[in-house]
C-alpha cells in the first residue's frame, strides 16, 4: 500500500465487520495500520490487529503494516495447528517483533504498539502490547474497556489517581511496553470476555480514544453512530470522522465487529 493510499482507506471483509484508518489533520503521514482476517463458516470469525508506530522512531509505518500482517499469519498458523491460544498468542507477537526489528529507515529499528483480538460469536480474546485499546459496545447498555495500556497513566489508575486526571498527567502517553526498537519485554497481556448479549466490539488507536476515553464516553460515542447507519464500515468511518471533527491531533484507526452471540444449544 502506497503513503497516499494509507492517508485514508477503509475494508469491509465481511458484513459485520470493517475498519477505517486515516491520517488525522495534523501528520503528514498515517503511522496506524489494521489487519482483518475473517471466516464465514463454520461459524463467523475473525482475527484483529491494529497497531501505531511510535512517531518518534523511524519508519514506524512500515512497523505498524508489518506488525499487524505478521502477527495475523502467525496467528492463523499457529490456531491452526491446534496450538492454544494464549500460546499462539505470545508467539504471534514474539514474531511480530522479530518483523517489526527487521523494518528499519536508516540504521534504527522502528517500534509500534500492537493490539490483537480473536473473535467468535461465544467470545472475545484480546492481546495487548502498548496503548491501543478494545472496548465492548453491549445491546444491553453495557460498556467495557477490555485491554489494559501500558502506560504512564495506567500505572498512575492503578495507584488511585482517577482517569480523567492521570491521562492529563505529565508523560501520561508514554509507553511502556512495545514492539521493536529498545524494546524489552514484548509478551502481551491476555484477556477472555464472553459477551451476554448481543454487541459492538471496536479496536483503535489513541487518535480516537483520546476524544472518549472512558468506556463510557466511547460507548455512547459508538451507540451514537450504530444508530444512526449500523453498517460496520459506515460505524468505522463515522468514529474516524469524528475523532477528526474533535481536532485529528493524532493518525487515527478503528476496527468494529458485530457480534452475535450464539443461541443456546
Amino acid at each position: 500500500m502506497s503513503r497516499s493510499e494509507r492517508a485514508h482507506y477503509t475494508r469491509t471483509p465481511a458484513s459485520w465487520i470493517a475498519g477505517c484508518s486515516d491520517v488525522g489533520t495534523r501528520h503528514r503521514t498515517n503511522q496506524d495500520a489494521f489487519c482483518i482476517a475473517v471466516r464465514e463458516s463454520p461459524g463467523r470469525a475473525a482475527l484483529i490487529a491494529v497497531a501505531d508506530g511510535v512517531s518518534s522512531a523511524a519508519g514506524s509505518e512500515l512497523a505498524s503494516l508489518v506488525a499487524t500482517e505478521t502477527v495475523i499469519a502467525t496467528l492463523v498458523e499457529k490456531l491452526s495447528a491446534g496450538t492454544p491460544e494464549n500460546v499462539a498468542f505470545v508467539q504471534s507477537f514474539v514474531e511480530a517483533n522479530r518483523a517489526v526489528l527487521g523494518a528499519r529507515v536508516g540504521d534504527e529499528p522502528a517500534a509500534c504498539t500492537l493490539i490483537a483480538a480473536q473473535v467468535s460469536p461465544e467470545s472475545v480474546s484480546i492481546a495487548n502490547v502498548g496503548d491501543s485499546r478494545a472496548y465492548w459496545v453491549g445491546d444491553d447498555g453495557s460498556c467495557r474497556l477490555l485491554s489494559t495500556d501500558d502506560s504512564m497513566a495506567q500505572a498512575r489508575i492503578m495507584l488511585g489517581m482517577s482517569r480523567d486526571d492521570a491521562e492529563q498527567s505529565s508523560h501520561a502517553h508514554a509507553i511502556t511496553k512495545w514492539l521493536g526498537r529498545s524494546a524489552t519485554n514484548v509478551t502481551p497481556s491476555v484477556t477472555t470476555f464472553q459477551p451476554a448479549t448481543d454487541g459492538w466490539l471496536l479496536l483503535c488507536t489513541d487518535g480516537l480514544w483520546n476524544y472518549a476515553s472512558s468506556p463510557e464516553a466511547m460507548c455512547g460515542l459508538v451507540s451514537a453512530h450504530t444508530a444512526t447507519d449500523p453498517r460496520p464500515e459506515a460505524v468505522a468511518e463515522g468514529l474516524v470522522a469524528w475523532a477528526n471533527e474533535a481536532g485529528g491531533k493524532d493518525n487515527i484507526t478503528a476496527v468494529v465487529a458485530r457480534l452475535q452471540v450464539a443461541p443456546p444449544r
